[in-house]
């Protein structure tokens, strides 16, 4: 693992109030944030590090208002900057971004953390609400 990654991550910890966030063979930590978020870290490189909340799965039938909402916050004034909405190859909804790590502290990365996870819910909580409307 990166050097920086692996001080960033034991700032991270000492944040959180533990000993140690283990990382596994790919150098990712996943964290449970919440009672239903998680948020996947990854060092990409020495200096970028790429977080990934998984959402909830796209449901079949998507209206265009969701569509609509969820892609306006991929636009330049999004919210949510630098992280966008996306789905993966099994069409799971996520919201993902690469943070620089040059003078980033573990603070820092407990409420970027704590944001995702929360723009997270809020998306969730969107789409079920949309899809139960249906």
């Amino acid at each position: 693992m990166f050097e920086r990654a692996q001080a960033l991550y034991a700032e991270l910890a000492k944040t959180l109030g533990v000993d140690t966030l283990p990382a596994d063979e790919n150098g990712g930590v996943e964290l449970t944030v919440g009672e239903t978020s998680s948020v996947v870290m990854f060092a990409e490189d020495e200096f970028t590090l790429l977080l990934v909340s998984p959402v909830t799965e796209l449901p079949p039938g998507t209206t265009y208002g969701t569509a609509l909402w969820l892609l306006r916050r991929n636009f330049y004034d999004s919210p949510i900057l630098p992280f966008r909405v996306s789905c993966d190859k099994a069409g799971s909804i996520v919201v993902w971004g690469r943070v620089p790590m040059a003078d980033l502290t573990g603070e820092q990365l407990a409420t970027i953390i704590d944001a995702l996870a929360a723009e997270a819910g809020t998306i969730r909580n969107e789409v079920e609400v949309d899809e139960a409307a249906e």
